[in-house]
């Protein structure tokens, strides 16, 4: 499965796991879609461990984080707050973006080796 908009870049440590980054600022018009891919990304996440998202070290099995900021030309940028539901796959911010702001968007995914080799397969990282 491609992504478009997430590009990431992939580290890892002593350890065996791997974090991936992607950040991404599009224009106001791919704000949707850049919200859609992230949700897809962790729907997938999800739907690998159904246990969810927690401290690596704590014997999850991924962990994610999530930090979005709204734009607008000439205005104080506005961190949003993402929630995502995984029961309904939903990915929602806090305040909801206006037509004109673009987002500013970082997106920390980090895994054990199950994880990162089924991340990898799905998503076609490297």
């Amino acid at each position: 499965m491609n992504l478009q908009l997430l590009d990431f870049d992939c580290s890892e440590d002593a350890e065996g796991v791997v974090c991936w980054d992607a950040l991404a600022q599009p224009a106001p018009q791919h704000n949707t879609a850049l919200l859609q891919e992230v949700a897809q990304v962790l729907r997938w996440a999800h739907g690998f461990d159904h246990a969810g998202p927690g401290p690596l070290e704590n014997g999850a099995h991924w962990d994610f984080d999530l930090q979005v900021t709204l734009l607008s030309v000439g205005g104080k940028p506005q961190v949003a707050t993402p929630r995502f539901v995984p029961s309904t796959g939903q990915l929602s911010l806090w305040p909801e973006p206006v037509d004109t702001q673009s987002l500013s968007l970082s997106l920390t995914l980090s895994g054990t080796p199950g994880f990162v080799q089924a991340f990898r397969t799905q998503f076609e990282q490297a």
